[in-house]
């Protein structure tokens, strides 16, 4: 008998990419069971301005932070928004993964 657990099913509703010569960002939204997460990336020209986060939609249609992802661990892993043209589904969508990764985690626990 297998007993390794079954992934959790997510399932993509929406994406989208706004890039500009400060900053640019990819938010992606899931549904993992029942919940709506949202993964936010935004990379800035600064760190400090800089953020990734995993967030749930609450029953009152507000957004609430589930995990994040200090920029310290990949804003030197992705170019800066000076570098031109950038596909920000490419350079960020690894970190969405993770952040949806984690969020289902602490959902489906």
């Amino acid at each position: 008998m297998n007993t390794t657990p079954a992934a959790p099913r997510v399932t993509q509703l929406d994406e989208g990419a706004s890039c500009d010569k400060h900053r640019y960002s990819y938010p992606r939204i899931v549904r993992i069971g029942g919940h709506r997460v949202r993964a936010h990336i935004q990379r800035d020209f600064y760190d400090f301005q800089s953020y990734a986060v995993a967030e749930v939609l609450a029953d009152n249609m507000t957004w609430t932070h589930l995990a994040t992802n200090d920029p310290v661990n990949w804003i030197y892993n992705t170019p800066s928004p000076t570098q031109g043209p950038i596909h920000c589904a490419t350079e960020l969508g690894h970190l969405a993964d993770i952040l949806i990764n984690r969020a289902a985690a602490i959902l489906l626990d």
